[in-house]
C-alpha cells in the first residue's frame, strides 16, 4: 500500500512549472520543498514554492476509504493550522501584505571631507535597526514595495594628528595639545529614518533599491587623548548637521544568505556655513 501512494506522490513532485497536463499530471518546476506524509491510509503531499512564483502552495490528500482512493487537492488556498489522521499541518497563507523587521550592520565613509582629517571607515560603525517594514506584494510573486521606520546610529572617526573641535557651534579642524597622545576624534549622528524600497527576491538572488529619508536628531562630538599620564576626553552636543538628508540605497541577495548594502547621500552631514562639507557613504551586511 506504501509502495503505491509513495508512487503516486513521487509522480506529483516531477520538476516543473505548475501546469496540468492532458493526463492530470500536476507539473511544479523548481520546487522549493516537497513534502510527503506517509501512514497505513493516507498519503498527504505538499509542495512549496515554484520557480517564478515563491509563494506557490499545493496540496493534495488521498486517503484509502473501503478499498477505494479519495483524494482532495488544493492550490494556493489559504490554510490554518488542524490535525488530521494524527499530522498537524504548518498553517500557511498567501499573504499580499507581510511585516519584518531588519538589523544592519555597517562602516562609514565621508567623500569630500578634507585628507588631514583621516578617516578611518573601519573604525567609524553604523548600527541601522528598521523597527518595522511593511512590505507589499501586488501580485504575490517575487516583486515587492516596502515602507518603514527606523533609527540608526553612525559615527564618523579621525585617528590622525588632527581632532574635531566646535567653536560657537562651528565645527573645525586643530591639533592636539603638545606633548599628547592621541586616541581618535569622532562626530556621532542619531537619525530616525524611513526607507521606501522595491525589493525583488527570486530563488537565487534578490536586490533592493530605493531612497531612505534620515530625520537626524542629535549630534556630538568626542575626542580622547593622553597626555602626561591622564586619560582626557572632550566631549559636545549641539553639531549644526542638517536636519534632514537622503540616502540612496542598493543591497543584494545571493542564494537567501544576508543582504550586502551600500547607501550614499548626496546631502552634506554639516549645515553649510558650520563645518567641512562632506557627504556620507556607508556599507555593510543588512540581516533580515
Amino acid at each position: 500500500m506504501k509502495t503505491i501512494l509513495l508512487g503516486m506522490a513521487l509522480a506529483l513532485s516531477s520538476s516543473a512549472f505548475a501546469t496540468v497536463n492532458d493526463n492530470d499530471t500536476l507539473i511544479v518546476e523548481s520546487p522549493r520543498q516537497v513534502k510527503i506524509i506517509t501512514n497505513d491510509s493516507l498519503q498527504h503531499i505538499e509542495v512549496l514554492g515554484s520557480k517564478d512564483n515563491p509563494s506557490y502552495r499545493y496540496v493534495n490528500t488521498i486517503q484509502l476509504v473501503d478499498s477505494n482512493y479519495v483524494s482532495t487537492s488544493s492550490i494556493n488556498e489559504k490554510t490554518w493550522d488542524f490535525s488530521i489522521a494524527g499530522f498537524n499541518k504548518s498553517k500557511s497563507s498567501n499573504k499580499k501584505v507581510e511585516f519584518a523587521m531588519r538589523l544592519a550592520f555597517g562602516f562609514n565613509n565621508a567623500p569630500g571631507m578634507p585628507h588631514e582629517a583621516d578617516l578611518q571607515p573601519f573604525k567609524s560603525w553604523e548600527i541601522w535597526w528598521v523597527i518595522a517594514d511593511w512590505v507589499y506584494k501586488p501580485w504575490r510573486n517575487n516583486h515587492a514595495f516596502s515602507v518603514g521606520v527606523g533609527v540608526d546610529w553612525r559615527n564618523y572617526r579621525i585617528t590622525g594628528d588632527q581632532r574635531f573641535v566646535q567653536n560657537n557651534r562651528v565645527v573645525t579642524f586643530d591639533a592636539y595639545p603638545a606633548n599628547s597622545n592621541p586616541q581618535f576624534s569622532r562626530i556621532k549622528v542619531f537619525s530616525v529614518n524611513f526607507p521606501l524600497t522595491y525589493e525583488y527576491d527570486g530563488k537565487y538572488f534578490g536586490f533592493s533599491v530605493g531612497p531612505v529619508v534620515n530625520f537626524n536628531t542629535y549630534s556630538s562630538l568626542k575626542t580622547r587623548y593622553k597626555m602626561d599620564g591622564h586619560k582626557i576626553a572632550d566631549e559636545s552636543t549641539g553639531v549644526r548637521v542638517n536636519p534632514v538628508t537622503i540616502d540612496f540605497m542598493c543591497s543584494v541577495n545571493i542564494y537567501g544568505g544576508p543582504d550586502f548594502y551600500v547607501k550614499y547621500s548626496p546631502c552634506d552631514l554639516l549645515r553649510n556655513g558650520y563645518g567641512p562639507k562632506f557627504k556620507t557613504l556607508s556599507f555593510g551586511i543588512l540581516l533580515r
